[in-house]
Parts: structure tokens; C-alpha cells; sequence
């Protein structure tokens, strides 16, 4: 498999590239806003790449461009699709720390470094240890099954999952091994 081109993000002056696409859910939910050019590549299968920044304790969205041909031409689409700027759509925990690897992995000696976004305002940033980050991932399953947004999830694997390959106890495993990315609101302080 290709690794793919990554989003960035700027935060105190550094550049991190991300493991997480933060458009692809917003694109998802407005299918409409998001243009459809003929061509693909293996190294950028949603067709653009975004550049993003906290500025004023604001998420921004300060690039979004779009492959418009083979030789690789890029095309500005930010003022177009977010002409505020603003990602006021989302909400989540974005990880920057330098033990992300390709897949967002968890050496037990890591600092686990997560920057807490609502509606598009930075809130905090948030740093665990190993032990630490386990607890807390534990407690935010706890809240996040016992939430509205777990009905989102589900909807979504009953909707692609019509063979019934996953029965609702996978879910939740996957769910909990991935609560980080699923999580929209944080719910332990």
C-alpha cells in the first residue's frame, strides 16, 4: 500500500504532519462541497491536501489543494469551500507528539502530546504518559459509549455492514482501540 501525502499542521511556530484527515468526515457529511476531479493517484486517494493552523486559539484552514491533473498541478480551493477560514466544523483531539509513527503508535516510554478542539476553538493542550493516556482512553470509552455520538458510529457500520461480518461486541473493540480518532467531545478532565 502507498503511504499517503499528509496534511499538515501548524501550532507554535512547527510544522506536524498528521496521521488523521480532518476534512474527510466534514467532506462525508457535505458530499456536495466536495469537488470531483477525474484524477487519482496512489499517494493521494482523496484527491488534495490541506494545511492547517491554530492562530488566535482558532483551528484555520489555511490551504486546501486540490491534484487537478497527472503532471500533479495542485488548485487552491480554500476561499471557495471555507472562505471564513475557520473550521468551525470540527471537533476533536488532534496528536502531534513525535511517537506517532505511521500509524499512531504507543511505545510505553512515549509522551503522548493531543491538542483539544471545539467547534473549530483550541482548547488545550493535553500531554500523557503511557499510563496516563491509557486511563484516560479507558474513561473517554466509558463517557463516549454512554454518549449520542456512538449512534453516528453505529449507524454507520450497520449501514456497511450488511453481511454482519462485525457483531456490535467487535465494534465497541474496534471503537475503544480507535477512541482517540472517534471522539468528537472529550469528556474527562
Amino acid at each position: 500500500m502507498t503511504q499517503q501525502i499528509k496534511d499538515k499542521l501548524i501550532f507554535e511556530n512547527k510544522e506536524y504532519y498528521l496521521n488523521d484527515e480532518l476534512l474527510e468526515s466534514y467532506f462525508r457529511e457535505f458530499t456536495e462541497k466536495k469537488p470531483n476531479f477525474e484524477i487519482s493517484c496512489t499517494a493521494l486517494w482523496r484527491g488534495y491536501v490541506a494545511v492547517f493552523e491554530i492562530k488566535n486559539k482558532e483551528l484555520l484552514i489555511k490551504e486546501i489543494n486540490w491534484l487537478t491533473d497527472v503532471n500533479f498541478n495542485l488548485k487552491s480551493l480554500r476561499e471557495e469551500i471555507f472562505p471564513n477560514n475557520k473550521f468551525e466544523w470540527y471537533s476533536g483531539l488532534i496528536r502531534i507528539d513525535d511517537f506517532r509513527g505511521e500509524f499512531d503508535q504507543e511505545p510505553q516510554n512515549g509522551i503522548f502530546e493531543y491538542l483539544q478542539i471545539e467547534n473549530g476553538n483550541f482548547i488545550q493542550k493535553r500531554i500523557f504518559n503511557y499510563d496516563e493516556l491509557q486511563k484516560f482512553k479507558k474513561e473517554q470509552y466509558e463517557y463516549f459509549l454512554l454518549s449520542d455520538e456512538i449512534e453516528i458510529i453505529y449507524d454507520f457500520w450497520r449501514k456497511n455492514n450488511e453481511e454482519g461480518i462485525i457483531n456490535k461486541e467487535n465494534l465497541n473493540k474496534i471503537i475503544f482501540e480507535n477512541i482517540m480518532t472517534y471522539t468528537r467531545k472529550v469528556y474527562v478532565d
